[in-house]
């Protein structure tokens, strides 16, 4: 939603300067299709899908899905960006559950079928219940969970992988802070006419912060021609992480949305989940 915001003031000021300019839409950046899918989609994969349903706060009951791979006890949980919700989810599902590991989606209060309004406090707090969901229902082993959040749902992925035990984390298109995206958002040129009034709870979500801090394996991801959150950010993400073990890729003609499509996204995840987990099991023996 801030994308589209944003861009529409950057075009409008942009025209104002320039005067008249020719922009050429073709059909297929006219229409942004997303098919629906439910769990009778995953009939004929090897996973099995449960619809779920878990607590978050006092009163909130939310939507997810449990995938299982029945030879598996590793398990994702994955945090979806401002426009994802799970019905629209099917590359995203079969990019992860392809590497032969379980998989925890959900919608955010607000989102989908889901009652509540999104806030920055709210989604964090979905995202705590989701992980304790996991861990105490399902009985998933921290030791064999990773997290991974896409675009606006790096900043859930970080936050929970701070606050609770994880394997490794997985940040996929992230962002940094708020301050710092807008700001990459608005070409040097505009940027003494545009300014942003961000709410006071949207900053205090710093994924640079918080990956200073974190020191568990990293695997991070952007596109490069990301036009919403721009590769600097994944760059300067990964120069402040502090762990040792982390992994930067820049994927060419990767956009924001279409990674999961690509087969080096799908070989990067492979990778990392292998390593990451049989660290781990090593670890424990």
């Amino acid at each position: 939603m801030i994308a589209i915001k944003v861009s529409s003031i950057v075009l409008a000021l942009g025209l104002s300067i320039t005067g008249c300019t020719r922009i050429k839409l073709t059909e297929k950046e006219a229409f942004d299709i997303k098919r629906t899918i439910s769990p009778d989609y995953f009939e004929n994969y090897s996973s099995e899908i449960e619809v779920v349903k878990f607590q978050s706060g006092d009163t909130l009951w939310l939507n997810g899905w449990f995938i299982r791979n029945s030879d598996s006890d590793r398990t994702v949980l994955y945090f979806g960006g401002n426009g994802f919700v799970m019905v629209t989810s099917f590359h995203i599902i079969k990019s992860i559950i392809d590497q032969n590991v379980n998989l925890m989606v959900f919608d955010y209060r607000g989102y989908g079928e889901n009652p509540g309004v999104p806030t920055a406090a709210g989604l964090k707090e979905d995202g705590l219940s989701a992980y304790d969901y996991l861990t105490g229902e399902k009985g998933i082993d921290p030791g064999s969970l990773i997290v991974h959040g896409h675009s606006m749902g790096s900043f859930v992925a970080a936050y929970v992988a701070g606050e609770r035990e994880a394997a490794g984390l997985v940040l996929e298109c992230p962002v940094t802070n708020a301050k710092d995206w807008t700001g990459r958002l608005v070409p040097l040129l505009l940027k003494p006419l545009v300014r942003f009034d961000v709410d006071p709870s949207l900053l205090e979500n710093d994924n640079l912060q918080r990956l200073s801090a974190l020191d568990i394996p990293l695997l991070i991801i952007a596109g490069e021609d990301d036009q919403v959150t721009p590769p600097g950010m994944a760059e300067d993400l990964h120069q402040t992480a502090k762990t040792s073990d982390k992994k930067l890729v820049i994927i060419e003609d990767g956009g924001h949305n279409d990674l999961p499509q690509k087969k080096e996204y799908r070989d990067l995840l492979g990778d990392f989940y292998r390593t990451v987990f049989d660290s781990a099991h090593d670890a424990y023996k």
